[in-house]
């Protein structure tokens, strides 16, 4: 106790040595650091300007590259999940006759009203039939002339069924938007012939789904990307749609860096997806003297881009600076991204640094104005405001050293004018004494282990009630074995998304996802009273939402998802487990086995919801419970009373 008064005594009395007062050494610091902040400012303006222009445009580069790219996967991901939905629909893979009034046709109309992205739906038959629904309300009137679409027509229904002798005639309906017919063209001698299209015989080679490289359709003159896959059904053939790509161009522009900026999107090809003059380019194209083609970027001969280009191939991503004939600087990238297996893009990126760095400019000088006005204006208020503050903040650190050896608190408070300062001295009196106390009980390192916080990595847990919950999903081994893997995955993510939010509404802590169960419990970290109750309306609410989604998956073709529950409440040891490199917080106990018992045991009474017998005698009079005889849960010894959660009490 001695040691320590000497210690206080020579914190607050002045040294020797030359100190200065808080106020003082406050004020000092202020005026210092906006001294030094303007000759900084000052002196490194030139190239302060230079990265925060190249950091802006940087910034912008990004923005763009992701938009455009994620615009055009995100497109095609949506098309190629309906593509391969189609291709194992039976109104589409179980016949080869392209008839115009198939079931094929209801199926594509959806579709093309479900994804308005979509240009065209067909499917191609081995036998050479060719089935094709088209939007034709987006065309423009260049394109409609080269389709002979009539007036008011919204769908145009392509088919082709082979003749006797191998000849291949189509026929063209054109519907209006309620379905009714508004006009025919048969084309004898039309000469498509599917099988010998890429999108067919490459998708039939790999039995697989594909996306094409960007490519002009022939019949609208627009540019196309092909999503294709393999029929999965009684007849072989493959199935495909096309998204057009005209205004896409006109998206990406939209977004470039900056007023001059310039964008450009090609495949690994070189042919151009994307650019300023995009429209005038393609027109160019369709008059080549062999075949429509998309542009290349190899026809970009001059001019920044022309410069960029040029330079290092091959790499997955290339920048830096670039200055044009007259002067202007630029800064570009080059990167590529993935457009679909086994095809990539590149998009080229400029952006001139005169759109950014005179914004940057203003701001920065208005800033050093407003920065130096103020920081005028705050040194008297800081040597006020040290004044104030210096004394109490003695006190307070004689306390904190105090604290920190757990000495015995004093006997006042630390008070201030100052709101903060007056509730930290209370805050640090109840800390003192509350620690101080705690002493008593614990040995005085392992107090000093929970104030710096290095008690909660250690290894091992604490012995708590708590209310574990499990689930399960009936029959789910059955539902994965006829599943298909991507579609399944799918569906898991949005079943556990609905439990997750009903779980986490009430509070509770979710320990894992085991394959398709989950396990979660209440009452840990954080004590909470009424943590049954709170349990079983996750439950309910979790019941309840999975029949909503179920709905859904009906709706979709999908297998729905029957949950099965169970929930017991008890001690176990909650806690750090694993390894000192790797811990995870859970529980363990017979509480928690018990619980997924119960879970399985809903297999055997028909029900959905399973409780122990300790939480209906819990919560017995807010939830209404049917009750089963006892039974010997698998693993157990003793016998247990089970009880259905039907519902809530009203």
């Amino acid at each position: 106790m001695a040691t320590q008064e000497i210690e206080l005594k020579e914190l607050v009395r002045p040294s020797d040595r030359l100190t200065l007062t808080f106020r003082t050494s406050i004020t000092l610091a202020v005026m210092a650091f906006i001294i030094a902040l303007a000759a900084l400012l000052i002196a490194i303006q030139v190239r302060a300007l230079h990265w925060a222009t190249k950091e802006a445009a940087s910034a912008y580069m990004d923005a763009t590259s992701t938009k455009a790219s994620g615009f055009l996967r995100t497109e095609m991901t949506a098309i190629a999940s309906l593509v391969r939905v189609l291709a194992t629909s039976s109104g589409v893979a179980e016949s080869n006759d392209g008839t115009e009034t198939g079931p094929a046709i209801a199926l594509f109309k959806a579709a093309l009203q479900e994804l308005p992205q979509i240009d065209s739906i067909c499917v191609g038959f081995e036998n050479g039939a060719w089935l094709q629904v088209r939007r034709t309300s987006d065309l423009n009137e260049e394109q409609r002339e080269r389709l002979r679409t009539t007036p008011h027509a919204d769908i145009a229904i392509n088919s082709i069924r082979p003749g006797p002798g191998g000849e291949l005639p189509m026929r063209r309906i054109f519907e209006d938007r309620q379905g009714n017919d508004v006009g025919q063209l048969d084309l004898w001698k039309y000469g498509y012939d599917a099988r010998k299209r890429p999108w067919y015989h490459d998708t039939m080679k790999a039995d697989k789904s594909l996306v094409s490289l960007p490519y002009l359709s022939s019949s609208i003159g627009a540019p196309v990307i092909t999503i294709s896959a393999p029929l999965r059904g009684k007849v072989p053939g493959v199935l495909a749609a096309d998204l057009k790509l005209d205004t896409f161009s006109d998206f990406v522009q939209t977004q470039r860096p900056g007023k001059h900026g310039i964008v450009l999107i090609f495949d690994s090809t070189g042919s151009l997806i994307a650019h300023p003059d995009f429209v005038q380019l393609v027109a160019s194209a369709m008059t080549h003297p062999s075949q429509p083609q998309l542009p290349n970027i190899k026809e970009i001969n001059s001019g920044v881009a022309a410069a960029v280009l040029r330079g290092p191939r091959g790499r997955e991503y290339y920048d830096g600076n670039i200055r044009d004939d007259q002067g202007n600087d630029y800064l570009f990238r080059l990167a590529k991204f993935p457009l679909g297996e086994p095809y990539s893009a590149g998009i080229l990126l400029l952006g001139a640094q005169g759109d950014f760095a005179q914004d940057i400019r203003r701001l920065q000088f208005t800033g050093l104005i407003l920065a130096t006005i103020v920081g005028a204006a705050f040194i008297p208020a800081v040597w006020i405001f040290g004044s104030r503050m210096s004394l109490s903040l003695k006190a307070l650190t004689a306390e904190a050293v105090k604290l920190q050896n757990l000495a015995e608190p004093a006997p006042k408070l630390v008070v201030s004018r100052i709101r903060e300062i007056h509730e930290l001295g209370s805050a640090m009196s109840l800390a003192q004494r509350a620690i101080w106390s705690f002493a008593h009980f614990v040995p005085k390192k392992l107090v000093q282990r929970v104030i710096d916080n290095s008690i909660a990595t250690e290894l091992g847990g604490v012995r708590e009630e708590i209310t574990v919950l499990f689930t399960d999903v009936r029959d789910f081994t059955t539902i994965a074995e006829s599943a298909d893997p991507d579609t399944l995955m799918h569906q898991m993510s949005r079943y556990f998304s609905v439990l997750t939010e009903a779980f986490l509404t009430e509070g509770g802590t979710i320990d894992k996802f085991i394959g398709d169960a989950m396990m979660v419990f209440w009452n840990a970290p954080n004590p909470q009273p009424h943590h049954v109750e709170q349990a079983c309306r996750a439950a309910l609410a979790a019941r309840l939402a999975c029949e909503e989604l179920n709905s859904q998956f009906e709706t979709e073709g999908l297998k729905p998802f029957f949950t099965r529950f169970g929930i017991h409440v008890g001690d176990a040891v909650v806690g750090n487990l694993g390894s000192t490199e790797r811990m995870n917080y859970t529980a363990l106990g017979n509480t928690v086995n018990l619980a997924a018992r119960l879970e399985g045991l809903n297999k055997q009474f028909g029900t959905a919801i399973l409780v122990s017998e300790g939480i209906y005698l819990r919560v017995q009079h807010c939830f209404q419970f049917k009750a089963f005889d006892a039974v010997i849960a698998k693993g157990m010894t003793k016998e247990t009373r089970v009880f259905e959660l039907v519902g809530a009490s009203t």
